[in-house]
């Protein structure tokens, strides 16, 4: 492939509650790991990325907030270290929807998943930015990646307008200044390259990481930032 985007910069894929294993392996064979990538699989499919390059980053989609013990059915953040997970999303905004998750349950989420040395990825709309940094101390913040992603443009294939990124951004940078902060919410091979002027450390990409070829031209519209 040939292009390669800077540790500073992170291009995520979220495939979210998507693909079969079949269709992981194909995803695999068309998309090469290279520097900057982190991929978010299911639970199940975990596996099928933790021996690949060190170039790839490895996320999952969730953890428990819970530590090792009698939780039925949930995935602690010890397991998910077995696996060479770097990072996790927290507090998506499915995630707070569907699952009624709290700022406390993505607070306690952070912490477990901090003591293992995996890095949190903590998704928020601007009327969750306070809430959730009141349940925060300042190591837990320094050590978290942010995420500004407006559940109006998930899904879709436009982004939130520009002006209110940079506003959202800011703000979140006003609590977190040491921390990397990234948009998600729509991003695709056409509207990525106005991201990039914004100073942000990384994109979240969901419907369009799908599809390798788009996957491929956002990695290649990145190459360049660092």
């Amino acid at each position: 492939m040939g292009y390669t985007t800077s540790m500073n910069f992170l291009v995520i894929a979220n495939f979210k509650s998507n693909l079969t294993k079949e269709q992981v392996q194909s995803w695999l064979t068309a998309v090469k790991p290279v520097a900057g990538m982190v991929i978010a699989p299911s639970f199940l499919h975990l596996p099928l990325f933790s021996h690949l390059s060190p170039s790839l980053s490895l996320c999952a989609q969730d953890v428990s907030p819970f530590p090792v013990g009698s939780y039925t059915g949930a995935v602690n953040a010890t397991q998910l270290l077995d696996y060479g997970v770097k990072y996790a999303i927290v507090g998506h905004s499915e995630r707070r929807r569907y699952f009624h998750e709290t700022p406390a349950d993505i607070a306690s989420k952070i912490k477990e998943l901090l003591a293992v040395g995996i890095t949190p990825l903590v998704c928020l709309e601007r009327n969750q930015i306070a809430p959730q940094f009141a349940l925060l101390d300042d190591d837990l913040i320094d050590n978290s990646l942010f995420c500004f992603e407006p559940s109006a443009d998930i899904g879709g294939t436009t982004i939130a307008p520009i002006s209110l990124i940079k506003e959202v951004v800011a703000e979140i940078r006003s609590f977190a200044p040491s921390s990397k902060v990234i948009y998600g919410g729509s991003v695709t091979p056409d509207n990525v390259s106005q991201l990039l002027p914004l100073g942000l450390n990384g994109v979240l990409v969901a419907t369009a990481s799908l599809d390798p070829a788009s996957f491929l031209s956002i990695i290649r519209e990145c190459s360049h930032v660092g």
